[in-house]
C-alpha cells in the first residue's frame, strides 16, 4: 500500500510541474536520448529569470589536429544564450562580432526522460533544424548544435525588455512606416537596407553593411533623393536620444567617403528608429521589418526568368511592385518622361549604357545596327539590383537603346526601347543574349 500512495504522490508532483518553465501538457518527448511517456520539467522555476541561461563554455572537435579544443565564454566578441519560455517556446543564438553564427528561431523545447533536452526549429536561414542536449540537477544546460559544437550554459538573470535584442537582429530589409513630424508627408518614402557580408578581415567573419534610400515630393516633377550605399556599421553603448524606451544601446551607421552618419535603435524585432546623428534633437523616422528587398510579386516573377537571361526589364509595372521601391533614385533619360522602367540585374553584373541615336534596318526588317550618338546613362547592375529610369517610349522609332554585356564580354547586346516589333514590351520581359 505505501508503493502505491508513494506512485499517486509522484503523479500529482509531475502534474503540479507541467505549467512550469517550457513544458506543456501533451507533448511528445524526444526520441533520443531514452524513455517513452509525456515531457516533464526538471525544476519548477522561482521566478521568469530561471527560464534564461548564458554559455559559459564551447566545445569543437578540430579535425586537422585530431582534438578536442575548449574555449571559456563569454568574450568581448563572442557569446551566447538560450531561452526556454514557460510556454514551450525556445531560443538560441550565437553571436560572433556583428552577427549570428548559429541560431534557432521559433522554437519549441521538451525534456524528456534522463533529463534530455531536446529543441526543434529553424536555423538563420529559415532550414529545420533540431538540437540536443541535456539539462542538470543544478540547471547546468549542455546543448549540441547541429555542426557537432557543444554549449554549456549557466542560468544568468534574463535581460529587461529590450535587451533580447542585439546588433544582429539590425540584418533586413525596413522599410518607413511613420513617426517623422513634419515630413512623414504624403509622397515621401525611405528603405533601409542592412545585410550581413564576409570579411576575411574581422574575427568571426562577419560584417554588416548599409543601404539608404530616401525620396521626398514624389508627386512633383522634381523628386529629391537621397542615397548611401555601403555605409558601415558600428555599435554606440548610447541610447538613441534621452526618453528613448528600450535598449540602451544603439548602431552607428556612416560613411567614410561622404560623411553621411545615421543613429538606429530597436524597439523591438521588428521595429526600427533613425535619425541622423547631426540632429540630437531632431525627428527620429520609424521603420518597420520588411519580408525583402524586392516585392514578393516581383520575386516571383524573377523565379520564372529563362538561364539566359541578362537582365530583367518591367515598363510601368504595377502599384504592388512600384511602391515598395519607390525612395530608390529614378534617373530621367528624357526631361518629362511618361514612362517609367524597372531594370533588374540577374545572375552575374551586367554592364549597361543608354544612348541616343537611330536603328539601321536589314533588308528583312531586323535591327542591323545601333549608331550612337550620345551615351546618357552608363552603369552596373548588381545581382537582384533594381534600378529605375523614366523616358517617353516611342510607338515606332526609337530614340534611345539600351545598350548590355557582362564585364568580360567585348560585344554589347542591344535593344531598342520602342513600342515597335520585334522589340514591343507590353508588360516584362527577361532580355537574353540569344
Amino acid at each position: 500500500m505505501g508503493r502505491k500512495y508513494l506512485t499517486l504522490a509522484s503523479a500529482l508532483l509531475l502534474a503540479l510541474c507541467l505549467n512550469a518553465c517550457g513544458s506543456r501538457p501533451g507533448t511528445v518527448p524526444p526520441p533520443s536520448g531514452g524513455g517513452e511517456g509525456e515531457g516533464s520539467p526538471l525544476l519548477t522555476p522561482a521566478s521568469p529569470d530561471d527560464c534564461y541561461w548564458t554559455a559559459v563554455r564551447h566545445e569543437s572537435y578540430n579535425t586537422s589536429y585530431g582534438r578536442t579544443e575548449v574555449s571559456t565564454m563569454p568574450t568581448e566578441k563572442w557569446w551566447a544564450d538560450l531561452v526556454l519560455d514557460e510556454d514551450g517556446t525556445a531560443q538560441f543564438r550565437e553571436v560572433l562580432g556583428l552577427g549570428y553564427t548559429s541560431c534557432l528561431r521559433n522554437g519549441q523545447w521538451w525534456l524528456g526522460a534522463d533529463n534530455v533536452l531536446r529543441l526543434t526549429g529553424e536555423d538563420y536561414d529559415g532550414e529545420l533544424v533540431t538540437m540536443d542536449g541535456r539539462m542538470e540537477k543544478d540547471r547546468s544546460v549542455m546543448l549540441e548544435t547541429p555542426y557537432g559544437d557543444r554549449f554549456y550554459f549557466e542560468p544568468a538573470q534574463k535581460p529587461d525588455s529590450g535587451g533580447e535584442l542585439c546588433i544582429a537582429d539590425l540584418e533586413g530589409t525596413w522599410r518607413m512606416t511613420g513617426g517623422e513630424p513634419g515630413a512623414g508627408e504624403k509622397h515621401m518614402a525611405s528603405l533601409l537596407n542592412i545585410e550581413r557580408r564576409w570579411s576575411d578581415g574581422e574575427e568571426g567573419g562577419y560584417i554588416l553593411r548599409a543601404e539608404y534610400y530616401s525620396a521626398r515630393l514624389l508627386d512633383t516633377d522634381t523628386p529629391q533623393y537621397e542615397t548611401q550605399k555601403k555605409l558601415l556599421v558600428e555599435k554606440r553603448e548610447e541610447a538613441l536620444s534621452d526618453g528613448f524606451s528600450g535598449e540602451p544601446w544603439s548602431a552607428r551607421l556612416f560613411s567614410e567617403e561622404s560623411g553621411a552618419e545615421y543613429l538606429a535603435a530597436l524597439t523591438e524585432r521588428n521595429t526600427l528608429y533613425l535619425r541622423r546623428s547631426d540632429a540630437p534633437d531632431g525627428p527620429q523616422t520609424v521603420y518597420t521589418r520588411s519580408d525583402g528587398f524586392l516585392p514578393e510579386t516581383l520575386t516571383l516573377t524573377l523565379a520564372d526568368e529563362p538561364d539566359s537571361a541578362l537582365i530583367f526589364y518591367w515598363r510601368d509595372p504595377p502599384a504592388e511592385v512600384a511602391q515598395p521601391l519607390e525612395a530608390l533614385p529614378m534617373t530621367a533619360l528624357e526631361k518629362g518622361g511618361q514612362n517609367r522602367i524597372l531594370l533588374v540585374g540577374r545572375w552575374y553584373e551586367t554592364d549597361i549604357q543608354s544612348c541616343t541615336g537611330r536603328a539601321e534596318q536589314n533588308e528583312d526588317g531586323t535591327l542591323g545596327e545601333w549608331l550612337t550618338d550620345t551615351v546618357l546613362y552608363e552603369g552596373t547592375l548588381g545581382i537582384d539590383e533594381p534600378q529605375w529610369f523614366s523616358l517617353s517610349i516611342p510607338e515606332k522609332n526609337a530614340r534611345l537603346c539600351l545598350f548590355m554585356k557582362r564585364p568580360w564580354d567585348e560585344s554589347w547586346f542591344t535593344w531598342p526601347i520602342t513600342d515597335q516589333d520585334p522589340f514591343l514590351v507590353s508588360g516584362n520581359t527577361f532580355l537574353t543574349e540569344t
